[in-house]
């Protein structure tokens, strides 16, 4: 596996939840002065909607249309934008943009292969004035600074973990939260998959349906939690030109969807 197709072809598709934000930053630089934009739509189909105790038979569905990009400014320093519209029940609007800076300086030969590790440091803001409360709610208008740690190690033979891990800071009166997503894949010339589980975990935050102080006066303040398990696959087509297909499910979680997605993306890769 050369530095080459490391720089040239790794893509992510941005992740859309209102809350979770290190899904955008993985263990790979894209390389100084490439570039790749990528246009993303998908589906995401409510089964019932985890209470803090057990579940409501509450079903939503969310389409989402996002664009991203992400510029390698150095060949260890990156960044990252991403910019969601998102349908949800009647309700749509632009969602929360997001930038990313990512800076992987320590890179170490072990073994056979190579071990990768930095930081990532970003946030996201509304984009306009979507609703936050109902079945149609996209997002909860939050400001957040999130602050991530990046390891990751790469076999020769194009096999790679990683883990991304870090805190949310929220505006008031959403609560913050720890974010984290490990990640299992391999990597060649011809394809990129990877299998992965993503968690949030907030802290504190009102409940749907609480009763006495745990009882939202707006669903802004609630705190929201997940485990999801998920997979992508990403094929690269006439040099300049790939599409990702990706999947996930909601295994667990407090004021959140259990639910099942399906995406499609289509990406461009400008190289330097």
């Amino acid at each position: 596996m050369s530095d080459h197709f490391l720089r040239l072809s790794i893509i992510l598709i941005p992740w859309l939840s209102p809350m979770i934000l290190d899904a955008q930053v993985d263990g790979f630089n894209k390389g100084k002065g490439n570039m790749d934009m990528v246009g993303s739509l998908s589906y995401d189909q409510g089964l019932a909607y985890y209470l803090e105790e057990g579940t409501a038979d509450i079903q939503r569905y969310r389409a989402s249309l996002s664009v991203f990009t992400a510029r390698g400014i150095s060949d260890d320093l990156d960044i990252q934008l991403s910019i969601p519209f998102i349908a949800s029940n009647g309700e749509s609007g632009l969602q929360d943009g997001a930038a990313y800076l990512k800076w992987l300086p320590l890179k170490k030969r072990t073994g056979k292969g190579l071990l990768s590790f930095g930081a990532a440091i970003g946030g996201s803001t509304p984009l306009s004035d979507y609703g936050t409360e109902g079945l149609g709610a996209i997002g909860q208008q939050a400001t957040s600074l999130t602050s991530l740690g990046v390891l990751q190690f790469m076999k020769d033979n194009g096999y790679f973990i990683s883990l991304v891990a870090g805190q949310v800071a929220v505006s008031s009166p959403t609560p913050d939260a720890m974010v984290g997503t490990f990640r299992f894949g391999h990597a060649s010339g011809a394809h990129f998959w990877e299998a992965y589980v993503q968690m949030q975990e907030a802290f504190g935050g009102k409940d749907y349906l609480g009763v006495g102080d745990q009882a939202p006066s707006t669903f802004k303040e609630l705190g929201v939690s997940f485990i999801k398990m998920g997979g992508k696959y990403y094929h690269p087509f006439r040099d300049r030109y790939g599409w990702v297909i990706e999947t996930n499910y909601v295994l667990a979680g407090r004021n959140v969807d259990r639910s099942v997605l399906a995406a499609f993306s289509f990406i461009m890769h400008f190289r330097h």
